[in-house]
């Protein structure tokens, strides 16, 4: 080889060419529940932005007062292309956190489904037991109930899916 020092030889358990810090990391592909719900988070950025720029540069026009009636729900203590471009903000936040696999990301959405399903049963059964006059009606009690099914459904498929653990890695030296 040019530029070797004469007498010199590598050893050899020494590589020619060592791997680049991108080449050492093994990556899993994520499950693909997790990547449409990665992407269906970057849509809802790019939505809530285009929302916001609607409202912003045409706020007396049908389009804004569309966007505001329609998908605007929040109280009326701040305005609407406020509310756009926060919620723009933390669905892109959240997407990207999704999108580098972020361990921390996996938990929350764990937890939060977790939690709301076991609300969710609390709430039916304070219900029940108070005797409440209006008792539910039948489509509101399967919309309760599909709202639990869907909420354990996802909080196991994060927690036991295989390959869910290797998709998001704790520490990246395992």
């Amino acid at each position: 080889m040019p530029g070797e020092i004469k007498g010199y030889h590598r050893p050899p358990q020494m590589p020619d060419h060592l791997p680049e810090r991108g080449d050492a990391v093994e990556r899993h592909q994520a499950p693909l529940l997790i990547r449409l719900f990665t992407w269906l988070l970057f849509f809802r950025a790019g939505a809530n932005l285009s929302f916001a720029l609607i409202v912003g540069f045409a706020p007396d026009s049908g389009a804004a007062n569309f966007v505001i009636m329609h998908f605007d729900s929040l109280p009326r203590q701040l305005s609407p292309e406020a509310v756009f471009y926060i919620s723009a903000a933390l669905y892109g936040l959240v997407g990207w956190r999704w999108f580098s696999r972020d361990w921390r990301a996996r938990w929350v959405a764990m937890f939060l489904s977790g939690a709301t399903a076991v609300r969710t049963l609390a709430v039916i059964a304070a219900d029940q037991a108070s005797g409440n006059p209006t008792p539910l009606t039948g489509g509101q009690q399967a919309a309760l109930a599909l709202s639990v099914f869907l909420n354990l459904t996802i909080c196991g498929y994060l927690a036991f899916y295989p390959g869910m653990a290797q998709a998001f890695k704790e520490t990246p030296w395992d």
